[in-house]
């Protein structure tokens, strides 16, 4: 039976036809439907880039890139234009957020920054996000006390501040400074030229950048004017040249004792013991010394001395706190490396800023690099500012060094010295590089006597001699480089030092073969003069200007009598001045039991101008430990001039380095540091 299409049945005349086009017209309109759909959706996602979609909203987040501390709120807002719909959806990669947008930032968080989104509920994929920077310390202002000043005295008293979120300004609540003084709103430092005496009271405030406070109570003492204690002249302290025998050794405890502050009874001058067992608890069997690699030029104290750093016996550093007015001591970031100190220093590579207080420039390699110690919570990590193997005219592409020696760096931060060796260790080296910011590299290679550099001159140093390195070191100015020698590689060599202008081809040395110009014994390097205690006679220093290295004098105008060797000493100058006028610091070492002489196992002061020594305190060694620190009372000057830190075994007092209460002088008492007061 034939049957009639289905769409035919009970159909009027024409009906097929109109409705075959309205389905026609309804697939087109569903298939626009879907490409219209897929555009607005493409368009919105790629708004912010192409602005393809007029129609899409956006959105926008206040405030930006906030910083909040560890538990603490910021409320955000969101602010939704191009469409009428203007609520959204908060969401947070840390800690939490309410619909309000609140934030809190989680309590405890290892996460410096978590990133804040807000979302279009209309059109979630219009969206906007920021930072929050979260710390986990508290503001706390690190100062607890000023010192006292004399009326018409110059007066510089930095107050410092950790936590929080720096930049810090600074106020005073309550009370007055006396007139003259005044108080830095950015530096936090007290400074000017007090013009009246009394007591003064004071409530300072400290506020970081997210406005948290914390507050201190002070009292500011202003005498009338007398004689000034401490640099440059050191009024308080002796200058006679009698014998001063070690008749009392102050306690300072056993094997533990650090903070404990003594006075020498002979010198009036106040010691304080920086470090004991209980320093790096899981490395109890160490010494702990001033700087691992036995150098009184190492550069120990920041610009203020404020921080210090200290290293023991295997060569691990120690950054430290360091109050100048109680001479208190204490570690830093004891939380984040409890038995290690934090950082791991080969011996002697090291040097803080002589422009920012909480720069540390570390050798690592062939790299410097630096510590940032603002945040004095958080441990910083280290960072690149110069290889000697990124140009040409350093160091040659993958030199591996096997012995360096930083050779510290000259004032504004502008120069660095390094020696290097890749052949062996101390007496192997011959390639001295000094990094000049701003320049580049300047290298000298002794053993070929070539010079090259990315902006000075390039060529054969002017001297025929030929030398391996026992140590390089850059002066204040940082237009010389000191060059120890150890071996002479030709015919003939002069006893040295040797004396490269940074920048030419000159390299003078210090005494030629078969001429005596008091060239030898320990040394120290001003900003334009060089100055050493050759034992001719002994316990003289002698001092001559870079650009006259043939001339010298001797500094000290008058000698005790009856000094004899070995009278060993170790001076410290450690200030940025063009005319070298301030004085160097020195320990001295003698094996003379009892002591007989002035001088004699001393800390001293050295003018050079004047010619006068101070005499601080006894340094309290046996000059027996086996350790080279601790038997010579190594030290070094801190930069304002105020303190030397110093190395020793206090008579063989501190126990041993094996944990035991007592110890057996030159086998194994262990050693600390200690700090003296100059006065």
């Amino acid at each position: 039976m034939h049957r009639r299409p289905f769409l035919a049945l009970h159909r009027k005349p024409g009906l097929s036809r109109i409705f075959s086009l309205q389905f026609v017209i309804l697939c087109i309109c569903a298939l626009l439907t879907v490409a219209c759909g897929s555009l607005t959706q493409n368009s919105a996602n790629s708004a912010a880039s192409t602005n393809l979609c007029t129609e899409c909203a956006r959105v926008s987040i206040s405030p930006a890139n906030p910083s909040v501390l560890a538990g603490e709120q910021v409320q955000f807002s969101a602010t939704v234009t191009n469409t009428s719909h203007s609520a959204v959806n908060w969401s947070a990669s840390e800690g939490s957020i309410t619909p309000s947008g609140l934030f809190t930032a989680p309590a405890n968080t290892n996460v410096k920054t978590i990133t804040v989104t807000a979302a279009n509920v209309a059109q979630p994929t219009m969206k906007a996000s920021t930072t929050a920077s979260v710390t986990n310390a508290k503001l706390t202002m690190t100062t607890s006390s000023i010192p006292a000043i004399s009326a018409g005295i110059p007066y510089n008293a930095p107050l410092t501040a950790s936590g929080g979120i720096p930049p810090y300004s600074w106020k005073i609540i309550s009370g007055s400074l006396p007139s003259g003084l005044q108080l830095g709103a950015s530096s936090g430092t007290i400074s000017g030229d007090a013009t009246q005496s009394g007591t003064f009271s004071l409530l300072i405030a400290v506020t970081d950048s997210g406005g948290h406070e914390a507050q201190q109570n002070f009292t500011l003492s202003v005498s009338h004017s007398s004689p000034t204690c401490g640099p440059p002249n050191y009024s308080c302290s002796r200058t006679d040249d009698a014998v001063v025998p070690l008749s009392t050794v102050p306690n300072v405890g056993n094997l533990t004792g650090a903070n404990m502050v003594v006075t020498d009874p002979e010198f009036g001058n106040s010691i304080v013991r920086v470090t004991d067992v209980d320093t790096a608890p899981n490395q109890k069997n160490v010494t702990f010394v001033a700087a691992s690699g036995g150098s009184s030029n190492a550069n120990t104290w920041n610009v203020d001395s404020s921080l210090i750093f200290v290293q023991d016996t295997n060569a691990t550093g120690y950054p430290m706190t360091f109050d100048s007015s109680s001479m208190q001591a204490a570690r830093m970031y004891v939380s984040s490396f409890p038995s290690t100190g934090g950082m791991t220093v080969a011996a002697g590579y090291f040097s803080w800023s002589r422009v920012n207080p909480n720069y540390l420039y570390v050798l690592s390699g062939t790299k410097i690099m630096f510590y940032d110690f603002t945040n004095r919570q958080v441990a910083p990590s280290a960072q690149l500012l110069y290889d000697f193997t990124s140009s040409a005219n350093c160091l040659p592409p993958g030199f591996t060094p096997t012995w360096q020696d930083f050779g510290g760096v000259s004032e504004g931060d502008t120069a660095f010295a390094v020696g290097f060796s890749n052949t062996g260790f101390q007496g192997t080296g011959t390639y001295t590089a000094i990094y000049t910011a701003g320049k580049g590299c300047t290298l000298v290679n002794t053993r070929t006597g070539q010079i090259t550099s990315d902006w000075g001159e390039t060529g054969s140093m002017s001297t025929s001699d030929r030398f391996t390195l026992h140590d390089a070191f850059i002066t204040k100015s940082g237009g010389w480089a000191i060059l120890g020698s150890t071996n002479c590689l030709a015919s003939t060599c002069g006893k040295g030092p040797y004396f490269w202008q940074v920048g030419t081809t000159t390299v003078t040395v210090c005494g030629p073969p078969h001429t005596t110009q008091l060239c030898g014994g320990h040394w120290t390097a001003g900003y334009s003069h060089w100055a050493n205690n050759d034992q001719d006679p002994i316990g003289q220093y002698h001092s001559r200007l870079f650009d006259d290295l043939n001339a010298y004098a001797p500094i000290i105008s008058v000698l005790p009598s009856g000094l004899f060797s070995p009278l060993d000493q170790h001076p410290s100058w450690n200030n940025v001045n063009p005319d070298d006028s301030l004085p160097f610091i020195s320990s001295t070492w003698t094996t003379a039991t009892p002591i007989t002489t002035a001088w004699q196992n001393e800390i001293l002061g050295v003018s050079p101008t004047t010619g006068t020594v101070w005499r601080f305190a006894h340094d309290f060694i046996t000059a027996q430990s086996q350790r080279f620190d601790d038997k010579e009372a190594i030290g070094q000057v801190s930069q304002d001039g105020r303190f030397f830190m110093f190395s020793s075994d206090w008579m063989g007092t501190l126990g041993s380095e094996s944990g035991s209460s007592t110890c057996t002088i030159g086998r194994n008492c262990r050693g600390d540091v200690f700090v003296v007061q100059l006065n």
